[in-house]
């Protein structure tokens, strides 16, 4: 009872840590809109980062989840923590010759890619966005790159270092990385950009300073859990490369690096369909991401981190699995669910907070909240695949998960392209719903037909044709929610092949009612929003402010006294964990009162 107490406790803090992250991440965020706005030059950025990221993402990010922890933890557990320091001595060896060299050639032929990208005949023919690259955007997309590629080789060995600091139990350590590389990228535009004057290239600088504090700061910790002695040698490389436990790990990442290949490929695509819009579009667009991106990482982050070593040393008894694996499930949904509400209620509030100042204007604001609603589908599909995926690579088991990633990349790239175009049109559905309730009320019986088979039509007409509206980039966005719901379905039919895991009692009736509970909360804060703003200066921060602090406290009211007429599980953990820290907190100020 009290290791689990202690678990629940440290993901907690865990979640803490990774809020600070993401306010840091806002910040940084904020920092870059306010210097540039939904630019060009920014959206020359955010696509020249797609190569340097791509490279870490393909190579080191879905290898760690999916065959370095749960060897990590087998080792561990099994052989001991000697056995641990020398595979992870052989890992370090091979990862970093091979992310070295991939960089290199990347360095090296960087003014090839991009010419390739911007030149090819077939994506010009396919995304016609060849049209808004000039020369002096070639030279900055290269220059870019190649400043950003020192990134993925500190970031490889930084995580790497995560990865055996996570089968010690060392989470905290672990948080801090990403925390610091969030201070850099926000501290780091106002000197390099604002201050030294050095354009987006300030911004790529600060990207590779954030990565040196993200392996510097697991250094320590990292040191008082390593005895060993690394050596790097011919003969330490050979041995690396015919270890057994090496060649188990690349087979088990093999499954999960083509699924990262697949899902670095929707990146691009998304990237090259964003240049065939609006200028800004695709810096829009990231902003929404980012937004989106608040509750996965610090709700689905921590708890897939805290779940993984557990799913992993129970992945032979089969009751105590299950039971890991739903109650995180559960425990993630019930605070994913109304940050998903307040988002989608107060989208505009929360991008002008986020965003809103400097060249920042108010065409960015709209275009960054229509993203962000199409986005919130995508927010509940990525937590819980995050999760699933853990219980996946518990169970020494990658392949079947890439059926699902296969079959999310296939629909996001065939969805991207049709609703951007569809959007590009029409974004809004009320004018449309208006004009076939008209023809409809019109018409006598036979002429209901027509109506339909017209309506059908011209959705199949404006899917195939590029209009010209801004919002074609929801398009983007709701791509990407549908995809990531559609691969979470997936993922748990194919996660009930290795047994009866996903449950309707465990799992889905527990969904539902939260879901219920969700949807009351949100219609209460949509008339509770609509009261407000038409009584108040929306076009003033402080005013946005008490939208936002009202509605959302209306909002979480609301949802607790959901979760105690429903009886949600979940409610009960909170209570505890307020009282506790009410009692704390209280406990130590009489205790500073007596002194």
């Amino acid at each position: 009872m009290e290791k689990e107490k202690l678990k629940k406790n440290g993901v907690f803090f865990i979640m803490l840590i990774l809020f600070i992250t993401k306010i840091f991440g806002f910040l940084k965020l904020r920092t870059i809109a306010q210097l540039f706005g939904a630019s060009h030059e920014l959206d020359i950025f955010w696509a020249a980062f797609t190569i340097p990221d791509m490279l870490f993402m393909i190579l080191v990010a879905g290898s760690i989840n999916a065959a370095i922890i749960p060897i990590f933890s087998d080792i561990f557990y099994k052989k001991g923590k000697e056995k641990l320091d020398k595979f992870f001595n052989y890992l370090l060896i091979i990862l970093s010759i091979i992310i070295i060299f991939f960089a290199l050639i990347l360095f090296i032929f960087t003014p090839q890619i991009t010419n390739f990208i911007i030149q090819s005949e077939t994506l010009q023919g396919f995304l016609n966005f060849s049209q808004r690259i000039t020369d002096t955007d070639f030279k900055l997309f290269v220059d870019l790159t190649r400043i950003m590629l020192l990134s993925p080789i500190l970031l490889s060995i930084s995580s790497l270092i995560t990865a055996y600091l996570h089968i010690q139990k060392e989470f905290f350590t672990t948080s801090l990385a990403p925390l610091f590389y969030n201070i850099a990228m926000t501290i780091g535009p106002v000197i390099t950009v604002a201050l030294l004057k050095m354009g987006v290239d300030g911004i790529a600088i600060s990207a590779v300073i954030g990565s040196v504090l993200h392996l510097v700061i697991q250094i320590p910790k990292f040191l008082s859990h390593y005895k060993s002695k690394f050596i790097l040698s011919f003969r330490s490389v050979k041995e690396a490369f015919v270890d057994t436990h090496t060649w188990r790990a690349i087979k088990l990442a093999i499954p999960r690096t083509i699924g990262i290949i697949g899902e670095q490929i929707n990146v691009v695509v998304n990237t090259l369909i964003s240049f065939s819009l609006a200028a800004g579009a695709l810096s829009a667009y990231k902003f929404a991401i980012s937004l989106h991106l608040f509750p996965i990482n610090i709700i689905g982050s921590a708890v897939a981190q805290v779940t993984l070593p557990d799913l992993a040393q129970h992945n032979s008894n089969r009751r105590k699995f299950i039971e890991i694996l739903n109650k995180s499930i559960q425990f993630s949904l019930y605070l994913i669910f109304p940050i998903v509400a307040i988002l989608i209620v107060l989208r505009l509030p929360i991008v002008r907070l986020a965003y809103g100042s400097g060249a920042f204007d108010w065409r960015a604001t709209i275009l960054t909240a229509w993203c962000l609603i199409l986005l919130a589908l995508s927010i509940v599909g990525q937590t819980v695949v995050q999760i699933i995926l853990r219980a996946f690579y518990a169970l020494k088991e990658t392949w079947l998960p890439l059926i699902a990633i296969v079959i999310g990349i296939l629909l996001n790239i065939f969805l991207a392209y049709y609703l951007t175009n569809f959007f590009s049109h029409y974004y809004d559905w009320r004018p449309i719903l208006d004009r076939i309730f008209e023809q409809i009320s019109t018409a006598n019986g036979d002429g209901l037909w027509p109506v339909i088979k017209s309506f059908f039509k011209d959705i199949i007409v404006w899917s195939t044709n590029r209009g010209t509206s801004d919002f074609a980039v929801g398009g983007l966005s709701l791509s990407l929610g549908i995809t990531y719901f559609v691969e979470m379905i997936i993922m748990m039919l194919l996660l009930n092949v290795k047994g009866k895991i996903i449950t309707w009692k465990e799992t889905i009736k527990p969904t539902l009612i939260k879901v219920l509970n969700t949807l009351i909360m949100g219609v209460g804060m949509y008339f509770v929003f609509k009261l407000f703003d038409f009584h108040l200066d929306t076009t003033r921060t402080f005013s946005i402010i008490v939208i936002f602090v009202v509605v959302s406290i209306y909002g979480l009211i609301s949802y607790w006294l959901g979760s105690k007429i429903f009886r949600i599980n979940e409610i009960e953990s909170f209570e505890k964990k307020m009282v506790d820290l009410f009692n704390k907190f209280f406990r130590r100020k009489k205790d500073a009162e007596s002194l």
